[in-house]
């Protein structure tokens, strides 16, 4: 058997809150569906590597199952390394090819296959549709990613260039010669300036990819772009039905700009991918026989909750809103003030001046992509106890890296400080036990600053989704 690259040269994967069941379920909760409930709940995620994405789901849902499959048996082998190591007992992986995957694995409310349709043989991309057509349960959604035209054509371009550059290099060589290439054509290119400066931008963006997303993505063997309208065709042959996209604002025309076309969704959907030559797709579907509304209803958003990153400057939102209004100014703080957590409607009503027009507003800052609603409330301790406790999942990933996963599904950046706090928060030590073993680290701040420093990072990982009770 031949040797799987993805074994060779990881692929890196990590918590992708489009994936989420709670972004599908949101999306079909618009669109008139009624989705499992995202705590309770059967996922599958195909193509799911050392379950980087599907592990930090499992930890936040523990009355939710999941099972993730791969090719690659190494990734594979470290997933159920971390799986053990956290002690969960509702996760599953497995080395198995996608075509194997029968009846015996049982229905399931959410399908995730991220990376995969444009990146396998023909043949796979059908039996990978026919799989979530047979696997999902009545309410179900799948979410499949996909490169996408037109926006794909320049990346298109690139990828030739290095497969000539490459051509009988070996995987780890042919990385390395790419990015030489790359930065190479960077700097040189005597293209015209527009050309030059897509080049400029799209050479940059790959030269920040990891070995393995270079090795994955652009220089695979196999890269399959494809319009909207095809990849809809392909789906209903399969008895999938185009449901949504993780993108929410993209599916709504705040400006009017689509409106001479007929009233058609799908074909609606496709020119607003000319609008904005769009390259990457999350799209969802359901079964062909379910009934969906043609658009959202405001009555929805009271299911639903939000979240909008608002910060004021000197008095005015720094996304800007519109015309200046109290009511909404204020439902933009609210979300603001609890932001990355979502907000429930009813903790949003107080600042609006009714329910009605609470929903009005909602819909109108979802569709323009000021908020991103949700379907599920990421419960979690936004406040610091007297013995705060991060997360186990947290505590074990900042023992190799400052990158953690915290329980609404992003990944957040820490420093070597705030890596040490995680690491000290089990429990079972108050704020004057932290500042002493942080000060007895190596190279550690001095006391004074500890002191000044560890109320305010304290208060930040909680805010962030790091802490539990």
């Amino acid at each position: 058997m031949a040797e799987n690259t993805y074994d060779s040269i990881p692929y890196p994967t990590f918590p992708r809150l489009a994936t989420h069941p709670d972004r599908m379920a949101a999306v079909a909760l618009l669109f008139g569906m009624e989705p499992a409930p995202v705590d309770r709940c059967r996922v599958l995620e195909i193509g799911c590597g050392n379950a980087g994405n599907l592990l930090p789901m499992a930890y936040a849902l523990p009355r939710s199952r999941f099972l993730g499959i791969d090719l690659a048996e190494d990734p594979i082998a470290h997933a159920r390394a971390d799986i053990r190591a956290l002690g969960l007992e509702n996760i599953e992986v497995a080395a198995r090819d996608l075509r194997a995957l029968g009846p015996e694995v049982g229905e399931f409310d959410y399908i995730i296959a991220h990376g995969v349709y444009s990146w396998v043989p023909e043949d796979v991309r059908g039996r990978l549709l026919a799989l979530c057509r047979q696997r999902l349960a009545p309410s179900g959604v799948a979410l499949v990613s996909y490169n996408l035209y037109p926006g794909r054509h320049i990346r298109q371009m690139l990828r030739e260039m290095m497969f000539h550059h490459t051509r009988g290099d070996a995987p780890q060589q042919c990385v390395d010669h790419a990015r030489r290439f790359l930065d190479w054509l960077a700097k040189s290119c005597q293209a015209p300036a527009t050309f030059r400066t897509l080049i400029e931008e799209d050479a940059a963006a790959l030269l920040a990819y990891t070995d393995g997303g270079l090795a994955h993505d652009d220089l695979s063997e196999v890269n399959y772009p494809l319009y909207f309208r095809d990849f809809v065709a392909h789906a209903a042959a399969h008895g999938l039905e185009y449901l949504g996209d993780t993108t929410v604002d993209r599916m709504f025309d705040p400006r009017g700009l689509l409106a001479w076309l007929p009233d058609n969704r799908l074909e609606r959907e496709q020119y607003t991918d000319f609008l904005y030559l769009r390259s990457f797709r999350h799209t969802l579907l359901c079964r062909e026989e379910v009934p969906l509304s043609r658009s959202p209803r405001a009555e929805t958003m009271d299911r639903l909750c939000f979240s909008a990153p608002v910060q004021m400057v000197e008095g005015a939102a720094a996304v800007r809103i519109g015309a200046r209004q109290p009511a909404v100014e204020a439902v933009a703080q609210a979300m603001g003030a609890c932001y990355p957590l979502p907000v429930t409607f009813q903790e949003l009503l107080p600042y609006a001046g009714s329910a009605a027009e609470l929903r009005e507003m909602l819909l109108a800052l979802i569709s323009v992509g000021f908020a991103q609603c949700h379907a599920y409330g990421f419960p979690c301790q936004d406040s610091v106890s007297e013995r705060p406790r991060a997360t186990a999942l947290a505590r074990y990933q900042a023992q190799r890296s400052l990158q953690l996963a915290n329980v609404i599904h992003t990944l957040i950046n820490m420093d070597e400080f705030g890596r040490r706090l995680v690491l000290l928060l089990d429990g079972t030590r108050d704020r004057a036990a932290l500042a002493r073993d942080l000060a007895a680290g190596p190279d550690a701040p001095t006391p004074e600053e500890i002191a000044r420093l560890l109320p305010e990072r304290l208060q930040q990982m909680a805010g962030l989704g790091l802490l539990e009770a």
